[in-house]
């Protein structure tokens, strides 16, 4: 799978955002997509495009007016204008190509963090960045006291951990900045410890999987379906009162 690559725009919280529904819709339909995080920099005032965002207004989005993928729109790298008519001139949204999501839940402290991977799959977990995160390319990742830390959050997607003998928890995390940082764009950070604060509190969402126009496909099949037996049962009805 491709790690998400945000270059030199701050948008960490669409793009692990996205992963990790990608994740959860391929975990229920086994297909793999990419969403657009262009459409939510462009277009979500609710959050700054490139100079960073909520992830509770991400969730927001796809549960209002859904997500659609990157081969309706393309990231740029940066921010651009949203189309005063976007949403009645993007092709996908006017094909209903979009996927939404029913709800969104926090889930508080390590072990509930956990149950919510186990139970529904991967999440959206949020660290204090530090200067040496930077510099990580391997093993487990522990903030070194001559590091300062950066202003604002980082927002990752937590896969899951590895459990140490002494109890302590390593979480395993996919980060946005592309498969040259790290371990081929993954990470491993200590948990236990509030200078990063990776398993203080995390995300989870409940997604469909299946788009907007597959669902209106199936319920148009269904209503077809349902009116040529209600024709049958007519004919039927018909001949008997004919005999």
């Amino acid at each position: 799978m491709n790690i998400g690559g945000q270059t030199n725009c701050s948008a960490s919280y669409a793009f692990s955002t996205l992963s990790a529904i990608e994740d959860r819709i391929c975990m229920q339909s086994n297909k793999t997509l990419k969403l657009s995080p262009q459409e939510i920099i462009d277009c979500d005032f609710n959050s700054f495009g490139c100079q960073g965002g909520y992830v509770n207004k991400v969730l927001a989005w796809g549960k209002k007016k859904g997500y659609i993928t990157e081969e309706c729109m393309e990231y740029t790298g940066k921010k651009q204008e949203c189309e005063v008519d976007h949403f009645e001139s993007n092709q996908c949204r006017i094909e209903s190509f979009i996927y939404k999501i029913n709800d969104f839940c926090i889930a508080v402290q390590p072990e509930n963090i956990k149950r919510e991977i186990i139970k529904n799959g991967p999440v959206i977990g949020q660290i204090i960045p530090h200067t040496d995160f930077l510099a990580y390319s391997e093993g487990t990742y522990m903030k070194s006291p001559d590091s300062f830390k950066f202003n604002g959050q980082h927002i990752v997607k937590i896969l899951g951990w590895i459990q140490s003998i002494d109890g302590s928890s390593e979480w395993i995390v996919e980060n946005t900045w592309g498969e040259d940082w790290g371990e081929k764009g993954y990470a491993k950070i200590q948990g236990g410890r509030g200078d990063t604060g990776v398993d203080m509190y995390a995300l989870g969402m409940s997604t469909l999987p299946y788009t907007l126009h597959d669902y209106y496909s199936i319920q148009n099949m269904a209503s077809a379906t349902q009116d040529l037996q209600s024709d049958q049962i007519d004919d039927v009805e018909t001949q008997e009162f004919a005999q």
